[in-house]
């Protein structure tokens, strides 16, 4: 809602126009998107600078900027809706789709709806980034689609999110690539370049949006929110982790959007933090950085960092948050202006960055021919969309155990399929789910239950508790079914008890009438002939559950889950997967605070610094296939491998498949850790497909980039340096080598300027 009580006592009748037509767009915004979906097209706007496409674009948005009154400048910088404004023939424009595994914020078109993937931590347990470059251009054509057909106002994603995975009670690690702060780099890139990078390369098909800067790893945990939490970080730890995927996306795949988080980080509001910008554009940000849903707000009514919403406003303007998404912008701008705490050169700083994504997609230039125009509504859930999505599904599955081949099963078999999640497709999807069956719902979602009932050409039985709770008789029921079959598919699921947005964990074990459920179905069956099934987004510690005899973590497949899965049950899929994640002990978090960022806290956090013994590690996955790794050159093992600042150094091996079937395997580029606390980080990472019988080569390029040394100030330098090298499939051999890094030129790379 709109007030102008205080607007009409103090500004002119011209202006009082202004708003009045400020409130007329949002009240009738539909019928505005009707007569006005396309800048640039309206007669009377046609020849001015700003549509001339013969200028510069600095020169057109400069035009265009200077353009906008004082009272329509809030409603400008306002998410998720910015207003039209009819007179510059400027259309209303949708921020932030959410999109981190398809298109969310929309409706079907009919029978046409939106594509769906695998939830991001199903992805990166693929460790093939080519899924996820395939997912991000799917989901720039669909948007493109929705737009030209006129169904939705938006070619920006808030998507994707690339906080590391730092703890598992976070209530979000279904959303996060990694623990890894390289993988989730990678998979940011990876999704960049998919959804930014088109065939024009003058026009952008659609803009990311990172999320969330920076250090935001808590939802709702004893007595603290995302919108309160202070978290704080050594520069060490910003520098060596939880900045790393971020400098990756700027300065390789040149991300054009930002979202800063709610949490302040040392003593600063993200939103309000002039530094963390400076951040940014030091790596050579160009884009637009939107806050989250009106974080700018929290550094007022949360964090307590000033009196007044026009305060607010005014340090989340000049610290250079360019979009609020919320009502802070909107609301209380023109009282900043009034009180002098911001100038119309912050406002035209905003404008600038927010029109230049606009003007970049070619939304501003109706009349030039791109490609991306000609993008018809049918590609909106196109069945070759639909199979990338599958083909994505079949390689994230990820077989942990399987004593005695187990697996794959028969077909034409009995199987009893049992567990909280084995007949609901909303438990598979994961978060932040678009529509997906046109009549609304997930019900045109096949199950697990469905696909396996399908592939195992056998009789297939069902035992499931939608309470999630399993009764003692329902327990009984369970086991007997389990008796009477020749296979059982146990499926434990933290689906209703995981976290999410807005709530954390406070246990990783299995919920407990899940697991009293598992030890019986254990036992009736000898620990014989059962396939443990986890459905998860943060890891379950399955604790001594781990004796089942075969275990395949699914994580939440997605849309296609159900059939990539129950394929690779039966063996029409070969899995490929590796964990993404270490999967602790339960009571691993007895012994780390979860409000304590540091990575080296307690028995450390990830793979990089944990010193216990993990239920399953950090990139382990087997296969029904084996495989075998050694040097390409018996001269590797000896030489060092040198490296320059000119000459990148190289590190090769060769793969065989020495098993009866096809599969993939997953090579690790591992180095020793820049100080004595990291045991060891991942800089590299390959997959490759082998028929039996077939070796093929794996190469790794080293920069001198990857050699820096990192000191407990955060300090980044290029400085002469030996590293250990190790490859690794995630389990079996490895091989050992050394990298030796010299440089005429010693230098600081990274220095944190401090505001604490």
């Amino acid at each position: 809602s709109y007030s102008f009580c205080t607007l009409l006592a103090t500004r002119t009748k011209m202006r009082f126009a202004v708003a009045a037509s400020i409130v007329a767009t949002a009240f009738a915004l539909d019928d505005q998107q009707e007569t006005l979906w396309n800048a640039c097209t309206q007669e009377n706007t046609t020849s001015l600078p700003f549509c001339n496409t013969n200028l510069s674009m600095d020169d057109r948005i400069k035009d265009l900027i200077t353009r906008f009154e004082d009272e329509e400048i809030g409603s400008l910088l306002t998410a998720r809706q910015s207003i039209a404004i009819p007179r510059l023939g400027i259309p209303a424009y949708y921020w932030g789709t959410n999109a981190i595994h398809g298109i969310q914020n929309t409706q079907c078109v009919g029978n046409l709806c939106p594509t769906a993937f695998p939830a991001p931590v199903s992805l990166a347990s693929s460790f093939n980034m080519s899924i996820v470059k395939d997912m991000g251009k799917v989901i720039g054509t669909e948007l493109r689609a929705y737009y030209h057909s006129q169904n939705h106002d938006s070619l920006d994603t808030w998507s994707p999110t690339i906080n590391v995975n730092r703890d598992p009670r976070w209530g979000r690690n279904v959303e996060s690539p990694s623990e890894d702060p390289h993988v989730c780099g990678e998979y940011g890139v990876a999704y960049t370049e998919g959804l930014q990078n088109g065939e024009d390369p003058s026009v952008m098909p659609a803009t990311v949006t990172l999320k969330h800067w920076a250090a935001y790893s808590l939802e709702n945990f004893n007595g603290s929110t995302r919108y309160d939490f202070n978290a704080i970080v050594s520069e060490y730890d910003l520098t060596n982790t939880y900045f790393v995927a971020w400098e990756q996306l700027v300065k390789e795949a040149k991300a054009k959007g930002v979202m800063c988080s709610y949490n302040a980080l040392n003593g600063k509001a993200t939103c309000g933090n002039r530094n963390l910008t400076n951040v940014l554009t030091g790596w050579g940000f160009e884009g637009y950085i939107t806050s989250d849903s009106d974080s700018c707000a929290c550094i007022k009514n949360n964090h307590h960092f000033c009196n007044t919403s026009a305060e607010a406003a005014a340090i989340c303007l000049k610290s250079g948050t360019d979009i609020d998404s919320g009502n802070t912008y909107k609301d209380n701008v023109m009282d900043a202006l009034d009180q002098k705490l911001i100038t119309r050169d912050d406002l035209n700083a905003a404008l600038s960055h927010t029109f230049r994504t606009r003007f970049e997609m070619g939304m501003f230039d109706p009349n030039v021919t791109n490609p991306y125009r000609k993008i018809p509504l049918s590609a909106i859930g196109a069945p070759d969309h639909v199979a990338k999505s599958l083909h994505a599904a079949r390689q994230s599955v990820t077989l942990l155990k399987n004593d005695g081949k187990l697996l794959p099963f028969a077909k034409g078999k009995k199987v009893a399929v049992i567990g909280t999640s084995a007949n609901s497709t909303s438990d598979i999807l994961g978060n932040y789910n678009g529509p997906l069956c046109p009549g609304g719902g997930s019900n045109c979602v096949p199950t697990l239950y469905d696909m396996i009932s399908k592939v195992s050409g056998g009789v297939t039985t069902l035992n499931t508790e939608g309470s999630g709770k399993w009764t003692s008789s329902a327990i009984a029921e369970a086991v007997t079914a389990a008796k009477a079959a020749d296979y059982v598919v146990l499926v434990a699921s933290n689906a209703a008890d995981g976290g999410g947005e807005g709530h954390d964990r406070y246990y990783t074990h299995l919920e407990t009438t899940q697991y009293n459920l598992a030890k019986a179905i254990l036992a009736a069956k000898g620990n014989q002939n059962v396939l443990l099934l986890l459905i998860n987004g943060g890891i379950i510690s399955i604790d001594d559950l781990v004796a089942a005899p075969a275990i395949i973590e699914g994580f939440m497949p997605g849309v296609t889950g159900a059939q990539a899965v129950a394929e690779s049950i039966f063996g029409d899929n070969n899995p490929s997967g590796k964990m993404p994640v270490t999967m602790y002990h339960s009571t691993y978090i007895n012994e780390v605070d979860f409000k304590n960022m540091s990575m080296e806290t307690g028995p450390g956090r990830s793979y990089r610094y944990y010193k216990g013994t993990p239920i399953f590690k950090f990139g382990y996955g087997l296969s029904y296939t084996d495989f075998s790794l050694k040097f390409s050159s018996a001269s590797q093992q000896s030489e060092e491998i040198t490296v320059t600042d000119t000459t990148p150094g190289s590190v090769a091996c060769s793969v065989t498949n020495t098993g009866r079937v096809a599969g993939a395997e997953v090579v690790f580029a591992y180095m020793n850790g820049t100080d004595g606390s990291e045991i060891k980080r991942l800089w590299g990472f390959q997959k490759v497909f082998l028929q039996p019988g077939e070796t093929k080569q794996v190469e790794f390029s080293l920069p001198a980039s990857k050699m820096s040394t990192i000191d407990r100030d955060g300090v980044r330098r290029q400085v002469d340096a030996k590293r250990g090298i190790i490859l690794s499939r995630g389990h079996g051999e490895e091989l050992f080598t050394t990298a030796h890094y010299t440089t005429s030129d010693p230098r600081v790379t990274f220095k944190i300027d401090k505001w604490w």
